[in-house]
């Protein structure tokens, strides 16, 4: 975008330097190397403000401040304080112009986190969110152009401070458990939250016509249909780009079926002008795929953190577990208290799908992710083992349980403790169930008829 000449600010709702708190020397010593190549892309890429999320604490206020020379962008956070004199930690807000406009960005923290911030922290508090913000604006609103509040209050609660605190324009969401892209207005504040993971980047468009002061934008129905739609062409487009770029060469019926696309774009472009004399915003969802290409700096640190990562860590991988044991002794040691009961106990009665499933990429999709820094495997588990975050606090490939690794039957069918008496297994695998982990981006060419015969598995007739 910078390179199409495009005027544009970056901001990071929160969260992004740390997952969870490590429990041992090692992961903390990663999450330390895997913090600084963070900031150093987030430096590379020009980012401007970052909101001061729960996570982003895991180390201590101390590691942060020791860390902000070398940061090139802005910590916010409008009701972190200190509890003792009750004084912002961070800038309670940052003002940035861009295009002769002056942006005021504000961030937030959930108050409930007042709880386990005091285990880590107790000179820290985390004041009431509406009210914090509110103090905090006094007077912005006549000085700036346009409000942005990053939150990590969560969906219902970022709704809550639209109703309740009045001259917000935007709130760019994160934390709670949302797993949808969500674009909405509520009580005429926009409110724009991604997916997690960073699968997606979120872009916020701007077109300003009338520059008498105090601007308003509004969103047009008719217009934001219309962007829609040209939205869903440059994504089918994306998608076309990607697998004509994976397939290495030019096949003519995608390269036609990609031009009708992309004259159906600039018809619409076209049509967009006719609202030229408003100032207007519009969300865009951005695919972060393969047709995206790699940016040398960050991928040189992105080499340097896994050399200086795999010296942590001592080779140790857990397949080999349980390979000299008879069949009988691997289901014996099982506990019985686990939900799963591996793919080895379903062989007793579905001989043939277990050696049809040996035989697959399921069966291999724990070593696939075996050579990864340990620390960057735990976020790919869920997709590559069996039962991950329901049982144990298994964090890397070498501590997966010898009877959940890979995708095995309880990925898909469900826990298999108590079948085939009082079991609640799903018999058929559907579609949505597939997608949990095949979504658009990670698995374009997934076809839901195909795949199941390529694990062994048929639809039921």
């Amino acid at each position: 975008m910078k390179k199409e000449g495009r005027k544009i600010l970056l901001f990071d709702t929160g969260n992004f330097l740390f997952r969870k708190p490590p429990q041992a020397e090692t992961k903390r010593r990663d999450a330390l190397l895997r913090a600084n190549l963070l900031i150093h892309s987030y430096n590379e890429m020009g980012y401007d403000v970052v909101n001061v999320g729960e996570k982003d604490l895991t180390m201590g206020v101390k590691f942060l401040f020791e860390v902000s020379p070398s940061v090139k962008f802005s910590f916010v956070s409008t009701n972190l304080v200190d509890k003792k004199t009750g004084r912002h930690v961070f800038k309670p807000y940052a003002i940035k112009e861009i295009a002769g406009l002056r942006v005021g960005v504000l961030g937030l923290l959930d108050d409930h986190f007042n709880s386990t911030l005091q285990e880590k922290d107790p000179g820290l508090n985390v004041t009431e969110p509406v009210a914090a913000l509110k103090a905090a604006m006094k007077g912005l609103r006549e000085y700036c152009d346009l409000i942005v509040v990053l939150s990590q209050l969560g969906e219902s609660k970022d709704k809550k401070l639209a109703r309740e605190a009045h001259d917000i324009d935007l709130i760019l969401g994160g934390g709670g458990e949302s797993r949808r892209v969500v674009m909405e207005r509520e009580n005429g504040t926009a409110i724009y939250r991604l997916e997690p993971r960073g699968g997606y980047l979120g872009r916020v468009d701007y077109s300003l016509s009338d520059t008498k002061r105090p601007i308003q934008f509004t969103i047009s129905d008719e217009q934001e249909a219309l962007q829609k739609k040209l939205e869903r062409l440059a994504f089918h487009a994306t998608q076309m780009r990607t697998e004509m770029a994976k397939a290495g060469q030019q096949d003519e019926i995608k390269a036609k079926e990609l031009r009708f696309l992309e004259s159906k774009q600039k018809e619409l472009e076209k049509a967009l002008l006719a609202f030229g004399d408003k100032n207007l915003y519009r969300h865009v969802v951005i695919p972060v795929q393969m047709a995206v290409s790699d940016d040398p700096s960050i991928t040189k640190e992105l080499e340097m953190y896994r050399a200086e990562s795999a010296k942590l860590y001592k080779p140790k991988i857990a397949f080999e577990a349980g390979k000299d044991l008879s069949e009988t002794e691997m289901v014996a040691r099982i506990p019985k208290t686990s939900p799963f009961v591996g793919a080895i106990s379903c062989k007793k009665c579905h001989e043939v799908n277990y050696r049809n499933w040996v035989k697959t990429k399921h069966a291999r999709a724990s070593q696939t992710i075996a050579a990864s820094p340990p620390y960057a495997q735990e976020e790919c588990l869920m997709c590559h083992s069996t039962g991950y975050g329901k049982i144990g606090e298994y964090a890397a490939v070498s501590e997966i349980p010898f009877y959940l690794q890979g995708v095995q039957c309880e990925a898909c069918h469900g826990e298999g403790r108590g079948h085939p008496e009082k079991g609640k297994m799903a018999r058929k695998v559907t579609l949505g169930i597939c997608r949990n982990c095949h979504t658009k981006d990670q698995s374009p060419t997934f076809n839901y008829v195909a795949y199941l015969e390529k694990i062994g598995c048929k639809i039921p007739r």
